[in-house]
């Protein structure tokens, strides 16, 4: 066949959310796939010729892994343009819609995740490609037929589920109306019961089987015969015998050739099997996903299957249905033995943010489903990505592609599309610290700074979380990013939550102020859960409660600005929280004791109260037994407060950070020496450095370390410590990272002051 000559269909204009994204889907989807984005022209060069990898795209929420995909679709199977319709054959599942629409339990003896998944990909695999021809999935077909027609009397679910797979498997189109059901397509099929009553499920499957390849030997005889189909089956089932003796492939011999009156039951049977569960299940399961894949691999028009190689989008396979399907397909691959499929699979999954966390002591990520797949960045991909499957574990066939976070240089472009903006140059910094550069979050930011100074002369960066948009009936930027990643149902809630540190704050928050459960569960529990679901803690044990920054940010400022925890006062949460801690540092010791009254020293910050957290850090520096890398841990986490309401904040913490309110505090205390005036400057300048949306300038930075190499001086036992953090955390400020702190400082000999 010839293709069609013409450029192919692309996207109106360029997606922010897949800036830095490019070499996966202008280089490395082409080159698998064998044909050009932009023209219907097929490359002579296949990347991973002989061994394909699940290229997995793992990111968070709104880090664009959902619009990568649609910039796929819109190349390879654009709904509209010039060559409207898939360029090859094609197909896009999302796993969580397929999820929460399947009818599949213990219950349902006909279905499940993997059913689901199979005649899916198959109704969108099959159809016809422009130039190419389409694919058949004969083996595949008569398989699921047997598994869906198997039903029970009187059980409803499963009809529906026979009657929906069963249409669909047909061939029969969507849109049809009125759709034919089970008993239409097959009951003919059926022998006619001797006493005239209905006819006996357990001839079901093999009805349909039969009533299937009859079709087949009738439409498609010179292509793949019942005989051979059957003979796939029975072969299969020779091999997963040999495995399990230990014996080699095709030790025992080819199977004897099934009679044309056995076939449909010879295929039927498996429908048993199925309905039997648990690992019989599992076992029809894999049979099932090689059939799939040995047709993709032989279909009846072999140059379609292998030129140019099917594309399936699955997205969100870090569901129960995605994570089922990659484990059977990895599975098979593993087991291929150089019979490899032609299919191209790119898949999404949502991952949490594993950055570590200085201010917590949670676990630094997740749990790996795929600990032997290849890990490559994305700017990789541009010429070869150097990939080949290393070990024998189905795992080895994933290659991971982790989205990156923005630059600043991405927000510095889009910040610039319109040039008659004005607004604080260190804007683009700001959003990039309070975002970590998070697509969807910055975008929508950028958009907002944007849309306000079109009508402001000036946008600063400590208005950035109270901007609105003009072009969305006024909507908070924040609202409207908080609507799209958590929904707004447990707003209040969440709001809340922002403030604990761990699962034990929370529900001292829920027991205080929220009567209602969420989810069926307490509130506290109900929020962990649904967290942990989407990614959004670590789990039991996260510290904070909430551990993603940038969404612990936004909640935190609905909280601070009245907008969030209706009902709850910023002051009143905090100091419930903060006799929280005081207790449970009274009942502990050690480094125990030390991280809860570090934790009650937070909230009095964040409440406001700066003059007794002073006063309580200037008494544990001059303990004489006191250890100085225990005093910067507590300092550098006491620094971490949310800023406290007020936008008057920014003036005042400066102000004092950079030493003009000394006289003013010598003033109200009279007894206030040098150590404790440092402390006060050191405690407000942090603290002014660690809000996303402060800079901190030269001569903050600069102060910092001078206040750090003054007070390690006067340190009795910590010298070399606090003069380490004099070198090393105004460095770390400076360049927007995490504030050092080791205990093998405490070896080291000081580059300023004397001995320990």
């Amino acid at each position: 066949m010839t293709a069609p000559f013409g450029p192919a269909p692309t996207a109106d204009s360029q997606i922010p959310e897949v800036y830095a994204r490019q070499p996966v889907l202008h280089r490395l989807v082409p080159r698998m796939v064998g044909l050009d984005r932009d023209r219907h022209r097929r490359r002579a060069h296949h990347e991973f010729a002989d061994d394909l990898p699940v290229v997995l795209l793992s990111g968070r929420h709104g880090t664009g892994k959902s619009a990568m995909l649609d910039d796929l679709q819109q190349a390879y199977a654009p709904e509209t343009g010039t060559w409207p319709g898939p360029r090859v054959p094609f197909a896009r599942i999302n796993c969580t819609e397929l999820q929460e629409q399947a009818r599949v339990g213990p219950e349902m003896s006909n279905n499940s995740y993997a059913v689901e998944m199979l005649v899916e990909l198959i109704a969108q695999l099959s159809r016809p490609v422009a130039g190419f021809g389409g694919l058949r999935f004969p083996r595949t077909t008569a398989g699921l037929l047997a598994v869906v027609s198997a039903r029970r009397p009187g059980h409803d679910g499963e009809l529906r589920v026979a009657d929906r797979h069963a249409a669909t498997l047909m061939g029969v189109p969507p849109d049809t109306r009125p759709r034919p059901t089970w008993d239409t397509l097959f009951r003919p099929a059926l022998p006619a019961p001797p006493d005239g009553g209905s006819p006996d499920p357990a001839a079901f499957p093999e009805a349909a089987v039969r009533t299937f390849l009859g079709g087949q030997r009738r439409r498609h005889s010179p292509g793949l015969a019942s005989r051979q189909l059957v003979g796939w089956y029975e072969t299969y089932r020779s091999e997963a015998d040999n495995r399990l003796r230990g014996l080699p492939p095709g030790a025992s011999g080819q199977p004897r050739p099934v009679p044309a009156a056995e076939r449909a039951p010879a295929v039927a049977r498996m429908c048993q099997e199925f309905h039997q569960g648990r690992g019989f299940r599992r076992g029809v399961e894999r049979m099932l996903t090689a059939a799939f894949l040995e047709d993709v691999r032989y279909g009846r028009l072999r140059r379609a299957n292998r030129t140019p190689r099917p594309l399936v989008l699955l997205d969100n396979v870090h569901t129960d249905a995605g994570r089922d399907f990659l484990e059977l397909l990895l599975e098979q691959r593993a087991r291929a033995d150089g019979a490899r499929d032609r299919m191209v699979v790119i898949a999404t999954e949502l991952h949490g943010d594993d950055t570590p966390d200085a201010r917590g002591d949670g676990p630094a990520g997740e749990d790996a489903p795929y600990p032997q797949a290849a890990r490559r960045s994305l700017h990789d991909m541009g010429t070869d990505s150097g990939w080949t499957r290393h070990g024998t574990a189905p795992s080895a066939g994933v290659l991971l592609l982790p989205l990156p976070p923005l630059e600043c240089e991405h927000l510095e472009r889009m910040l610039r599309r319109d040039d008659r903006a004005s607004f604080d140059p260190y804007i683009a910094n700001a959003v990039h610290d309070l975002t970590g550069g998070h697509p969807m979050g910055a975008r929508r930011l950028c958009e907002a700074v944007v849309d306000r100074s079109r009508t402001e002369e000036w946008v600063a960066a400590e208005e950035l979380l109270d901007l609105a948009h003009s072009s969305r009936a006024g909507e908070s930027v924040v609202w409207g990013l908080l609507d799209t990643l958590v929904g707004s149902e447990y707003h209040d809630e969440l709001c809340l939550f922002s403030l604990a540190w761990d699962r034990e704050a929370a529900e001292q928050l829920a027991e205080r102020w929220v009567p209602r459960r969420m989810d069926g569960l307490p509130a506290a529990d109900g929020a962990a859960a649904q967290l942990e679901r989407e990614r959004w803690s670590r789990g039991p044990g996260s510290r904070p409660f909430i551990t993603d920054r940038f969404l612990r940010a936004l909640l935190v400022h609905q909280m601070r600005s009245g907008r969030g925890g209706q009902g709850v006062d910023w002051s009143g949460a905090h100091a419930l929280l903060a006799d929280h801690h005081r207790q449970r540092a009274e009942s502990r010791s050690g480094r125990s004791a030390r991280d809860e009254w570090s934790r009650f020293l937070w909230h009095r910050l964040a409440a406001g109260q700066a003059p007794e957290v002073v006063d309580r850090l200037h008494a544990e520096f001059l303990r004489h037994d006191g250890d100085a890398v225990d005093w910067l841990h507590v300092l550098r986490t006491v620094a971490h407060a949310p800023r406290p309401p007020g936008n008057i904040w920014f003036e005042q913490c400066q102000e004092v950070a950079r030493g003009r309110r000394d006289l003013l505090q010598l003033r109200a205390d009279p007894g206030t020496g040098l150590e404790k005036q440092a402390v006060n400057r050191l405690l407000h300048a942090l603290w002014y450095a660690a809000d996303e949306l402060a800079e901190a300038d030269r001569h903050l930075v600069d102060r910092i370390g001078q206040d750090l190499s003054f007070l390690s001086a006067q340190h009795l036992t910590g010298r070399a410590v606090l003069a380490q953090a004099a070198i090393r955390w105004p460095r770390a400020v400076k360049d927007g990272e995490d504030w050092p702190l080791d205990h093998r400082w405490q070896g080291e000999g000081p580059r300023t002051g004397g001995a320990a």
